[in-house]
């Protein structure tokens, strides 16, 4: 093996290395000493290639960066989903950055590689809860079928996304520190409320120009009143606590979907 390509292949492990270091501890965390070390190579090796830490990770390359990126995604899902459970259970304000940090195996630094702050972090964890939450029917858009059943498959996606304790508790989390940090209430009224009625809208104005809807419904109107239903058995049953549940999920769904329908059919 010549000298050319011995220097070439340590040049490569050098940066293989690098890209788990910084993917682990982010750019501010992360030191020469670690990226020697994972790379079994003694810092001053490091410096025959590159100047510094700047200039080893601006060598690595779009196709390196394309590399990183899934895996950055992964733990940033990972972050969001323990947030999640502390925001939750702890609420915005009694929340630290270190205990997140603690809980995901970051340092305090490697986790603000991730948000600016932690109102930003907040706002991250929130559009997770909303992106893992609420699903469109993947036929929803087709003009044939049930419209009714699509409906009720609404319905219970927007009763899913807060159907486990730690997703009410963060629910009731954005609900109660709205009222301090109105940022919250705008991002999930934007992310969520005004993604789900844009879509009713739409495919209630496809029933109506269909027929199977009254013409002079108001059906931007109807599709509040709808949202609002099923907003209402979210705070109630998950939400605010010692309240019993004697209602059945499945029997709200086609009781507010059926009602909804004979008040809207011609």
């Amino acid at each position: 093996m010549t000298n050319n390509l011995r220097k070439l292949e340590l040049k490569e492990r050098i940066q293989a290395a690098a890209k788990r270091v910084f993917l682990a501890k982010g750019f501010s965390e992360a030191k020469i000493s670690d990226i020697a070390s994972e790379a079994g190579v003694s810092p001053s090796t490091i410096y025959l290639y590159f100047s510094g830490k700047k200039d080893l990770f601006a060598s690595l390359d779009i196709q390196h960066m394309a590399d990183i990126r899934p895996e950055f995604e992964r733990k940033r899902e990972d972050i969001c989903r323990i947030a999640l459970k502390i925001f939750g259970e702890e609420g915005f304000e009694r929340t630290t950055m270190d205990s997140i940090a603690e809980k995901a195996g970051l340092s305090k630094a490697a986790l603000y590689q991730y948000c600016s702050s932690k109102e930003d972090l907040f706002l991250q964890v929130l559009q997770y809860y909303i992106n893992s939450g609420f699903l469109v029917p993947d036929d929803a858009k087709r003009d044939s079928g049930d419209w009714r059943e699509r409906l009720r498959v609404v319905a219970r996606s927007c009763l899913n996304n807060a159907r486990n304790s730690e997703r009410s508790a963060f629910l009731g989390t954005v609900i109660r520190d709205s009222n301090k940090f109105p940022s919250f209430g705008a991002a999930y009224y934007e992310y969520s409320y005004c993604v789900a009625r844009k879509w009713l809208v739409r495919f209630l104005t496809l029933q109506q120009q269909q027929g199977n809807i009254r013409a002079d419904a108001d059906v931007p109107g109807i599709t509040d009143v709808f949202l609002g239903s099923l907003m209402s058995y979210v705070v109630i049953y998950r939400i605010i606590n010692g309240v019993t549940c004697d209602v059945d999920e499945q029997d709200y769904i086609n009781n507010t979907v059926d009602t909804f329908v004979r008040a809207l059919e011609p």
